[in-house]
């Protein structure tokens, strides 16, 4: 099985009937095709998870707002407007299995680029995987896969948003460590998760819990790891320390700080992956 690389949206109200297709998209191209019944719900979701999605797929005949409507084009018209005005970075592709509409010149006037189910499947998988490396995003996306290949949203957009800062050159921005602070919340979750640790996260013992794992949980976590996490909790953590620690940054005292904890983190996200995958494989 290919590794998924692409996350797409779909819109299409019979997404169910297509299961084969959605299969050979992962399979034969790494494209993890998201389906959505309806123009509204689909939108809505890209819109909380902007970086996650790199490419919407749109039903040429579909629903807007609701699936007791009637499928029709204005779904379509209405999508493309919205991802025009507010998404212009969005690669969209029209998908269509109406013969109907295949055979109306105002359609094609509109809509003048668009896909013939079964017949282009494979040519719009191509045109799609072309648009995605086309966008600078994906150059962090390819550097980074080992961290962001496995996570999910929300915190995929979290680890996304410090990395593209850290790539952008913002190393003297504090307000970096509240991300950093919201993905260790969730390093901990998961490591509460892992039942072979039996640690227990309470959203406010970071400490806590750091303390655990390089003490009596040490077995488990490299030294390494567990200095990476004491150092995160430390600084990333909320209270009266970081008055010192976002001053030096501002004034120039710490220019690698930022970018020292966020590698800090990014071990810390590759080790998890690990520690994860390997419980998985032995279940």
């Amino acid at each position: 099985m290919m590794e998924t690389k692409y996350h797409i949206l779909w819109i299409d109200d019979e997404w169910q009937t297509m299961e084969s297709f959605k299969t050979h998209c992962l399979l034969q191209y790494g494209l993890e095709l998201h389906p959505f019944k309806t123009r509204k719900e689909g939108l809505e979701d890209y819109a909380l998870h902007e970086n996650y999605y790199e490419a919407v797929i749109l039903d040429a005949k579909g629903l807007d707002k609701s699936e007791h409507e009637v499928a029709n084009v204005g779904s379509l018209q209405n999508a493309v407007v919205q991802i025009k005005a507010h998404y212009p970075n969005l690669p969209y592709f029209i998908f269509t299995g109406q013969a109907d509409l295949m055979s109306q010149d105002l359609f094609k006037t509109l809509f003048p680029k668009y896909y013939k189910k079964v017949i282009d499947d494979d040519k719009m998988c191509e045109d799609i995987i072309k648009a995605i490396e086309d966008n600078p995003n994906r150059i962090i996306v390819n550097k980074y896969s080992e961290v962001l290949s496995r996570l999910e949203p929300p915190i995929y957009e979290e680890v996304f948003d410090i990395i593209k800062s850290y790539e952008n050159g913002h190393t003297c921005n504090a307000d970096v460590f509240n991300k950093i602070r919201k993905v260790m919340d969730w390093v901990f979750q998961s490591l509460s998760d892992y039942k072979p640790l039996s640690l227990s996260f309470d959203g406010t013992n970071q400490n806590e819990c750091s303390k655990l794992l390089a003490t009596k949980l040490s077995e488990y976590v490299p030294i390494y790891i567990q200095r990476n996490i004491h150092s995160l909790v430390v600084i990333a953590n909320e209270g009266s320390h970081r008055l010192s620690i976002d001053e030096s940054i501002k004034n120039g005292k710490a220019p690698y700080l930022i970018p020292a904890t966020v590698f800090e983190l990014l071990s810390v996200l590759v080790w998890l992956h690990q520690l994860t995958a390997d419980d998985e494989s032995h279940r």
